[in-house]
């Protein structure tokens, strides 16, 4: 939010408010401001109970866009808990026409959509669930969500979509489901894998996987060894010291995982709770077996990790009373408790998706999913449970 209002793309305002409903709003409110940077766009709270909104939701599940003359253009945008980096790109969409004062799209990057008319080479295709990943002029990306063509995306006309009335089930492992937007253009990877986990978190397309390739100079001759898949224009992940082989390749089963990689992610912040700071450094030495091993035991040992210090957090917010509210969409308590129940998904789908081992890129994207929930839900709660004596 920041980042846009700082840009000057658009002729609008940027407002975000701290909704707690109690004395502990001010210190979350600058919590945020701080670790957001929020030196750009409006930050306010409320603190008192008889204030809160009746309407609308917390901002991890969708902004409220209003026009020139406040009428309410989205009541919610994507939920950036289900679409990731997708939820941003359809804020700018509908502000990008708002702005501009044109007709609002269709549809928008992040919106679920069923294909109505599919090409007429391909008329199987009628009827697939899938979601809008990019914008571009008169068509739209659209990426596949389940089948055997998960994790590819073709460009269809805009008119061939409509939107889903009812979300699909979405965090299928390895992000194999487009979520983090980053299919590649003109049909995401060639091979329909990147990495070994449909989408991954890196880049298809775009010069990251061609026909089947890596991008030229990063794995030898341009080939993925083995059937690896494509990460970030790379076979499997980023390899250390010369490669998985030692000798600059990658080892078939997805890439090594680059030491720098594993810490970098896994250097989480303190909450200020000393059994939460104790408990995360847990969930680390986890994550760090499972970088290393890659086996399905390692995996099965995070998911337990991760149960458990899921459960003893969820009661601390009962304990000390944090983030709950009548309305669920406002709800700080039943949004971080959706957040946990969405990772643990995404980890048992990876454990059946691997019964052998587990790809590199399916690490790399659990590491990511730690450090993005320890530092955009869990900083929440590290000054209002702190100043009430939470240990």
């Amino acid at each position: 939010m920041n980042a846009w209002a700082k840009s000057g793309r658009y002729a609008c305002n940027f407002l975000c408010v701290c909704v707690l409903g109690d004395r502990s709003a001010y210190s979350l409110c600058k919590e945020m401001s701080s670790q957001m940077k929020l030196t750009h766009c409006v930050n306010g709270f409320i603190d008192r109970d008889e204030d809160m909104p009746n309407y609308g939701q917390l901002g991890c599940q969708g902004f409220i866009v209003l026009d020139a003359e406040h009428r309410v253009v989205s009541a919610a945008t994507s939920p950036f808990m289900q679409v990731r980096d997708l939820a941003f790109a359809h804020v700018e969409a509908l502000l990008d026409a708002v702005c501009a004062k044109k007709p609002l799209p269709k549809v928008c990057p992040g919106e679920f959509v069923t294909l109505d008319e599919a090409p007429k080479e391909r008329p199987e295709f009628k009827g697939s669930r899938g979601i809008c990943i990019k914008l571009d002029g008169p068509s739209v990306h659209f990426g596949f969500m389940s089948g055997p063509l998960q994790g590819r995306a073709m460009v269809v006309p805009a008119t061939s979509v409509s939107p889903l009335t009812q979300d699909p089930a979405v965090g299928s492992c390895g992000s194999g489901n487009c979520s983090d937007g980053n299919c590649g253009v003109g049909g995401g990877c060639a091979d329909g894998k990147c990495g070994l986990g449909g989408c991954g978190p890196g880049k298809c397309g775009d010069g990251g996987c061609g026909p089947g390739k890596c991008a030229p100079g990063s794995c030898g001759d341009g080939k993925c060894g083995m059937g690896a898949g494509c990460v970030d224009g790379k076979c499997g992940l980023p390899c250390a010291q010369g490669g998985c082989d030692g000798a600059g390749g990658c080892d078939g089963r997805g890439g090594c995982v680059d030491i720098d990689v594993v810490e970098r992610e896994l250097a989480i912040e303190s909450v200020k709770v000393p059994s939460m700071d104790a408990e995360h450094q847990e969930c680390a030495a986890a994550l760090r077996r499972l970088a290393a091993e890659r086996s399905p035991a390692a995996l099965e040992a995070v998911l337990h990790c991760l149960q458990e210090h899921f459960r003893h957090e969820e009661a601390l917010f009962v304990e000390y009373g944090f983030g709950a509210h009548a309305n669920d969409k406002l709800s700080a308590r039943k949004s971080h408790a959706d957040d946990h129940e969405r990772i643990l998904s995404k980890v048992r789908g990876c454990l059946e998706a691997s019964p052998e081992s587990v790809a590199g890129s399916t690490v790399l994207d659990l590491l990511r999913e730690f450090n993005e929930h320890t530092s955009r839900y869990d900083a929440q709660y590290a000054e209002p449970l702190s100043a009430k004596g939470a240990k």
